[in-house]
């Protein structure tokens, strides 16, 4: 009984440090998590089919659809189509994570390529800045380039201005002159 208690002890004292250790952990260390409500995976065609309420967690690539096919291995997939009203998708770009937000009727994720083709009621959010909506178009990651759409409509906020010089001049004390 003693040594019972000593365990849990030793246990309840160790949970704040292992929060806090969770906090720091690497992305290659955080599990990926995959919830749907159902499942069907094919060992020969190795895809597995997941439908209702499908999201994935813990990757470089967050997603969340009514149903996905994934072709691969759920870990380290070759390409992802996601299926929903809407299906979403954060992707870490330029190191920074969720830098690519996009949501559309019909996602594909070429993740070698680094690819997205939104199909569908297509919007996507680049860097909080530029916004591209339209029916169907392509979106490479890695060159941030738009290709093969159709009508699209694209949105960019303006950068900060620098500030102007003749108003940084104005704003100085003038100098007085000595007589």
């Amino acid at each position: 009984m003693l040594y019972v208690r000593a365990v849990l002890w030793s246990f309840l004292l160790a949970m704040p440090i292992m929060a806090n250790a969770a906090k720091f952990t690497l992305p290659s260390e955080r599990p990926i998590v995959v919830r749907a409500d159902s499942v069907a995976n094919d060992p020969e065609q190795n895809t597995t089919r997941l439908q209702g309420h499908f999201s994935i967690e813990g990757s470089d690539w967050p997603m969340q659809a009514d149903e996905a096919m994934v072709y691969g291995p759920l870990e380290n997939p070759s390409r992802v189509l996601i299926v929903g009203k809407p299906a979403r998708i954060w992707v870490k770009n330029n190191g920074i994570d969720r830098d690519v937000m996009a949501e559309a009727d019909e996602i594909e994720y070429t993740r070698g390529l680094e690819i997205l083709r939104l199909r569908g009621n297509a919007h996507l959010v680049q860097g909080g800045r530029r916004s591209l909506v339209g029916e169907y178009f392509e979106y490479d990651l890695k060159t941030e380039k738009v290709s093969q759409g159709g009508p699209v409509r694209i949105s960019i906020l303006p950068a900060k201005p620098a500030p102007d010089e003749s108003e940084a001049d104005m704003s100085a004390k003038p100098r007085q002159q000595s007589q």
